[in-house]
This record gives C-alpha cells, sequence and structure tokens, in this order.
C-alpha cells in the first residue's frame, strides 16, 4: 500500500518499497546478518526442477524484467538434490575457445551471502555446465551463481568479508535484485531455489504457500511456525504480507499454512501486544533497535487474526488477538480535525523519524477500523464498537466533498492535500462502503483512479514478452501524473475490486474492472505469484514475485473484500 509522506517514514535506513503501512526491502536485513554466519544447511529430500527458477538472461517466473536479453546466455536448466549433494545443470553461450577464461562462483543465501569455496564446477566447450555442490541445499536458501572473468575474485567487493566467506546483499538498480556482487563486473549471473511444497489447486494460494520456504521458528506459545516471504528473491518478512497471506489463507480454508504464520507471529508478539514493521524470515527485526510499531500494518494483522477466528470458528489464537486490539484501544488520540474533536490511530508511538507520533493517516483509520469492527461481531465487548465507531468517524473526517486526503499531520495541525495515494480512493470505498454515514458519495470519487491508469505495463524477457499491461500506478504528487508510470499490482487490483463494488460502468480508457483484472492475471509467473510492479524507473518497486500482489489477486479472483463486516 502506499504510505503516508513515505520520504519520511522510512528514515530508519530501509528502502522503501510499498509505503510504510505495509513494506520495505531488505537492506537492514543485510546490515545486521553480515555479521553473522549461518548454521548446517537443512536436508532435504531429492528434489528436481525442470526449469530455470531465476536467470539474468531468461526468467519464466517474471522477476526481474529485463529491458533486454544479455550477450551472454547463462542460465540452470536442471536442479537436482540428494540428501549428500546438490548439482545445478545449465548452459552458457560463451565462445568456445574463450571458456578457460571464465569461472563460476557459487553463493548460498539466507540472511547474508556464503561463497561455497568447496563447489565443483566443469564449463563446457559444447555450452553445458555443472556446479556441483557435497551437500543439499536448504529450503530457505537461495542459490545465486555468477559467470565471471577468472581474472575477477568474486570476494574482493566492499560488501565481502573474504576471511569469514561471506557478502551481504546489495539492491542493485538494474535487477531490484539482492545480489552478493554487482551484475556491472559479472559476464552473466542467475539464481536458484527450491520452493515450498504446495498443495492447493487455488494458483494464489499454491503461489503463497511456495514462498514459505524460511527458517523454522521455534518455541512459541501454539508450537513451531514459519514466517511468509515477502518477495521471492528477498529476506523480507512484512507484518502486513504476514496478515495479507493469513487472510487468504483463512478464507480458502487452508488452516495449516494459517497456522503456521500464526505460530511464528505469538512467539513475536510484542510486551505492549503489538508487532514491529518487518522483521527476517528467520524471527529477527529488520530494524533492531529503532521501534517501528506501525499502526497500519498492526491493524492488517487484526484483520487476520479475525479472518482466521472467523473461518474456522477457533479461538486458538484469541488470547493474541484481544492483546493486540487492546494495544490499538490505547493508540487511539484524542484530536481536533477541522475543528471537530476526533479519536485517530497515530502512525506509530514513537517518533522513529521525526513527527512520525504526530501523523494520522487515512489508511490506517481504515485498517483499523475494519480490524475493531470485525473483532467486535466475533466476540463482543462496547469498547471495540465504541473504537470502530471513532475510527470511522475520523476516516470520514478526511472526506473533503470529492475524496478523502491522506491524513492530518497533528504537529503542524494541518491536513495532507498534496499526496494523493491511489489507495485511499479504493480502500476507503473497500473499508466504509460506497456511501457515508451522513449521505457522503465515497464511491463517487473512484472515477479518479483512471488519473493512476497506465496502459503500458511491460514484462519482458527473451522467453515470454508480455506487454500492455493495464493497470495503476501508486501516487501523484501535486496534481501532476507521472511522467513514468507502471502497474503496480497490489494497489491495482485493490482498485479492481472498488470499481466492481461501486457497480456501474465506469471504466479507464474503455478498461472495465473486470478487462483490468483479466490483464494482470497475465502477469502472474509459473509459480503463481504475482510480480509487485511491472518495469519501471523506481527503485521502491521490485518486479519480483510477491505476497501483495499475490494474495491481493486472490481477493480479487475469489471477490473476497479483506475489509468485509462480519
Amino acid at each position: 500500500m502506499a504510505g503516508l509522506w513515505t520520504a519520511v517514514v522510512c528514515a530508519s535506513g530501509a528502502v522503501l518499497l510499498a509505503g510504510c503501512g505495509d513494506n520495505t526491502a531488505d537492506t537492514a536485513q543485510s546490515q545486521q546478518a553480515a555479521t553473522r554466519m549461518g548454521g548446517a544447511l537443512t536436508a532435504a529430500v531429492a528434489q528436481r526442477s525442470p526449469w530455470p527458477v531465476w536467470s539474468g538472461l531468461d526468467f519464466p517466473y517474471n522477476e526481474p524484467p529485463l529491458a533486454a536479453a544479455p550477450a551472454v546466455t547463462f542460465g540452470i536448466s536442471q536442479l537436482t538434490q540428494s540428501a549428500t549433494q546438490t548439482v545445478f545443470s545449465g548452459t552458457h553461450t560463451l565462445p568456445s575457445a574463450n571458456v578457460q577464461n571464465y569461472r563460476i562462483g557459487v553463493f548460498l543465501h539466507n540472511d547474508v551471502f556464503y561463497y561455497q569455496a568447496d563447489a565443483v564446477v566443469s564449463i563446457a566447450a559444447g555450452g553445458s555446465f555443472t556446479v556441483t555442490l557435497p551437500r543439499s541445499v536448504g529450503a530457505a536458501d537461495r542459490a545465486v551463481l555468477i559467470l565471471y572473468p577468472s581474472t575477477y575474485n568474486p570476494m574482493s567487493a566492499e560488501n565481502c568479508n573474504a576471511a569469514a566467506g561471506t557478502c551481504s546483499g546489495r539492491i542493485t538498480t538494474t535487477t531490484k535484485l539482492s545480489l552478493p556482487s554487482d551484475p556491472s563486473v559479472l559476464t552473466a549471473y542467475t539464481a536458484a531455489y527450491f520452493p515450498a511444497a504446495t498443495t492447493s489447486a487455488n494458483p494464489q494460494i499454491a503461489g503463497l504457500q511456495s514462498l514459505m520456504n524460511t527458517p523454522l521458528i521455534q518455541g512459541g506459545p501454539y508450537g513451531d511456525g514459519r514466517l511468509i516471504r515477502s518477495f521471492r528473491d528477498m529476506d523480507s518478512a512484512f507484518l502486513y504480507d504476514q496478515a495479507l497471506a493469513v487472510i487468504a489463507f483463512s478464507q480458502a480454508g487452508d488452516q495449516a499454512h494459517a497456522d503456521l504464520i500464526l505460530n511464528a507471529m505469538a512467539k513475536l508478539q510484542g510486551a505492549s501486544g503489538a508487532w514491529v514493521f518487518s522483521y527476517l524470515t528467520d524471527g529477527e527485526d529488520a530494524n533492531a533497535g529503532v521501534d517501528m510499531r506501525i499502526a497500519g500494518s498492526n491493524a492488517w494483522f487484526g484483520m487476520a487474526l479475525n479472518a482466521y477466528q472467523k473461518a474456522f470458528a477457533s479461538v486458538k489464537y484469541l488470547a493474541m488477538s484481544t492483546r493486540l486490539h487492546n494495544y490499538m484501544l490505547g493508540e487511539l488520540i484524542p484530536i481536533t480535525v477541522n475543528n471537530t474533536s476526533q479519536k485517530g490511530l497515530r502512525f506509530a508511538p514513537t517518533n522513529y523519524a521525526p513527527g512520525r507520533a504526530g501523523i494520522y493517516a487515512l489508511e490506517h483509520q481504515l485498517d483499523a477500523y475494519a480490524s475493531m469492527h470485525q473483532y467486535y461481531a466475533l466476540n463482543g465487548g462496547s469498547q471495540y464498537l465504541t473504537a470502530a465507531n471513532a475510527l470511522r468517524s475520523m476516516s470520514e473526517s478526511l472526506w473533503n466533498g470529492s475524496r478523502f486526503l491522506a491524513g492530518y499531520d497533528a504537529n503542524t495541525q494541518s491536513l495532507n492535500t498534496s499526496e494523493r495515494y491511489l489507495d485511499n480512493y479504493s480502500w476507503s470505498v473497500l473499508a466504509l462502503g460506497n456511501t457515508g454515514s451522513a449521505g457522503q458519495k465515497f464511491s463517487a470519487s473512484l472515477a479518479s483512479v483512471c488519473d493512476y491508469f497506465n496502459v503500458a505495463g511491460k514484462l519482458d524477457y527473451p522467453s515470454r514478452k508480455v506487454s500492455g499491461v493495464v493497470g495503476f500506478y501508486d501516487v501523484i504528487y501535486d496534481n501532476v501524473p507521472s511522467s513514468a508510470p507502471f502497474v503496480w499490482s497490489e494497489g491495482s487490483l485493490g482498485a479492481v475490486m472498488a470499481m466492481r463494488q461501486r457497480g456501474g460502468t465506469l471504466t479507464c480508457s474503455g478498461n472495465a474492472a473486470g478487462d483490468i483484472l483479466e490483464s494482470m492475471n497475465y502477469m502472474v509467473d509459473k509459480l503463481h505469484n504475482m510480480p509487485y510492479a511491472t518495469q519501471n524507473g523506481n527503485a521502491d518497486f521490485t518486479s519480483s514475485g510477491s505476497v501483495a500482489g499475490t494474495a491481493w489477486l486472490y481477493y480479487a479472483n475469489q471477490n473476497k473484500n479483506p475489509y468485509a463486516h462480519f
């Protein structure tokens, strides 16, 4: 989701992906993890993969989009694994006479890249190669293979520690992926992993299941669990994405995978009852030392706990849910908006970034309104209904007669009129309904989503070219449309759902909600994941397969509104 005052929100040093209601990239992960060494690799049953899992030249899983095929083909065509070894087999297009001038290096990645010095490599003049590791590769590991001139030392980069045999990840501008080496110094590179096993016949649920190739988190009050990987190529596990996945699993009746996430999150719940904004996949705080208890993402997790309780008629996690909702009750602060007293949910309880505790984002009010209302419907308690009513009133106070404003800054006692976020149009309708409590026509504002519409979304690979993807981008500043629009899957799918809820004949450039949804389904990769965005020049929007895109695609395809009242 798009956040409020995003440049300030992520001043902790993490790269922003979706605005600080939801996701940031894993820069902080690599900084923390560079000082740690990995333990023994997890043994796995023999597995075979008939396709490349990720390649810088030809990637059938839609991450990342490349402007053009690289000069040298280098890709994995087969992964074979037993309890004692892992073999990567692939092809290259190096000139046969020059094969001896090149080397292949192997890194295994979880929180940091570990150089595999004992890999046995064979590069054949006929255009094939094999890389053999004398061990099995755990499901939580991602292997990166780099092809480089023999004169280059892959451990010489400033992000590497040659003595420890590790390299911290770097997010590259060309790929937006976490890699051990800058692609500019390499001849080619590719990556592979064994995705988690899937059981669901629904493609989006299967896609989410495959993203749970993460370390086991043990010792929680409800048993062992796992977090879901927010992006295919990263070790980020954002709170918002955990919520999205639990909601989707619950709606689909997949209690086992919902339990895994909730078990892990139960262990991570803070003393206050809240969670921090982002974790590593092993459960460590991705922004250690910074109190980032973001209101919106916590409210989404409240919605997830409610969805689970309703779907499975289970109070297993009710104590955890009650602690969270009581925490949010304490975060409702009396303020005055447009000369009217309100109670609003502040962005965070601390100024982890300047002024943060004084900001009241519309999105967070909507999220908490839904969470409180759902919790009350399930469990009663007049204080939760009172809070839900206050949050609705606060949300409606940000309606200016034609659209919702992004939020209110109590530090300056001013409304945010300059930033127009796509989610403020769609999520307000999904949460509050088409009509306000005083008859306001909220759904009428949805015509403005067309201001964000783009008909030129592009996914471009040597093996598969998809162009003309239609959808929406994220934000407009000072009413100036983007000069480089793209298609943002998460936000576009929310807009599709709001357009359908509105009803009528709203179209953008002739495209109705169904047309947009059909187009976006073409973006889905072979592991059933939805890329977060089409090709773009915005470093905040990766093209990796994502929880957010995949979960919202499930909601849209199944017409299941996560904000719905119970």
